[in-house]
């Protein structure tokens, strides 16, 4: 899957199992009675608000009809029992941790950003800015501990099997002096590294495309791969909001929020002419 089962294992499981149970036609109160577990703890394994037991794993699965290779990995992830390496960070909040665990698990990222840099590629003066300027940005520590998380993510895009990535950023963003005219200079020049990388596709909305379609705010889609042969995962889209964040899994939702990226990439400039544009106003504004 491209990395550590300790970032993956709860949450693996709760969606594997959940898929499984509802490609086999269970209903969860006859899961949980066959399981001898309550219909409410079999929605905290399925939700990952608990860890998976092995024995509930092992008998849950054979009742799904998973093949005995399939459920010799299910069991295998739940006997590992170390958390994410998110988790040892308890600075950041807990709607956030969800989001880390999710993107630990993706293989692509679709990502839309109408006003500053996407996180996966902002340095850590340029993050750090973001953070101080929240009024609710809490002590240096804090700050100091959201920062580690985000250049950790960052990790998965040079890594093995490394995420994909397709932004589109508002030509806004890249005009909004963040930290200072230095800061900027350094940000735009790495947002081009990126751009460079063969998983990464770096698109800029220009203020020439006009009304568009994401015009009410930015959003993250999260796709997986899949773990079973036959149990396949649904998309996740996330929408950020000032006191925490919404993630949406409905099909239709789904469905809604790709066809408004698909528009948002097609308006955008391509990689290559985002590329000039990025150089183009690095020298123009925030050169010596």
């Amino acid at each position: 899957m491209g990395q550590s089962p300790a970032g993956v294992t709860r949450r693996t499981i709760a969606r594997v199992m959940k898929r499984a149970r509802i490609r086999a036609g269970i209903k969860s109160g006859a899961a949980a009675r066959h399981a001898d577990i309550s219909p409410g703890t079999l929605t905290k394994y399925e939700k990952a608000e608990n860890p998976w037991p092995v024995p509930v794993v092992y008998v849950l699965s054979e009742y799904y009809g998973l093949s005995t290779e399939d459920r010799d990995k299910l069991v295998n992830l739940a006997r590992q029992k170390e958390l994410g390496w998110w988790h040892r960070h308890r600075d950041i909040p807990e709607w956030f941790e969800s989001y880390v665990g999710l993107e630990s698990e993706a293989h692509t990222v679709l990502n839309f950003e109408d006003g500053i840099i996407p996180g996966l590629l902002q340095t850590a003066d340029y993050a750090r800015a973001i953070f101080t300027s929240d009024v609710d940005a809490g002590s240096d520590e804090q700050v100091e501990a959201h920062l580690t998380v985000r250049l950790e993510r960052q990790r998965r895009l040079t890594g093995d099997s490394p995420l994909k990535l397709h932004a589109v950023i508002n030509e806004s963003a890249l005009y909004r002096n963040v930290g200072g005219v230095d800061v900027m200079r350094d940000q735009l020049a790495a947002l081009l590294d990126r751009a460079e990388l063969p998983n990464v596709d770096l698109r800029v909305l220009p203020f020439e495309a006009g009304a568009h379609a994401a015009s009410e705010g930015s959003f993250v889609i999260m796709q997986f791969p899949d773990l079973l042969e036959d149990v396949s995962f649904d998309d996740v889209v996330l929408v950020e909001y000032r006191a925490g964040a919404v993630y949406l899994e409905k099909d239709h939702e789904i469905e809604l929020f790709s066809r408004i990226f698909q528009r948002i990439q097609s308006q955008a400039l391509s990689p290559e002419e985002s590329v000039k544009l990025i150089q183009r106003i690095r020298s123009e504004r925030f050169e010596e």
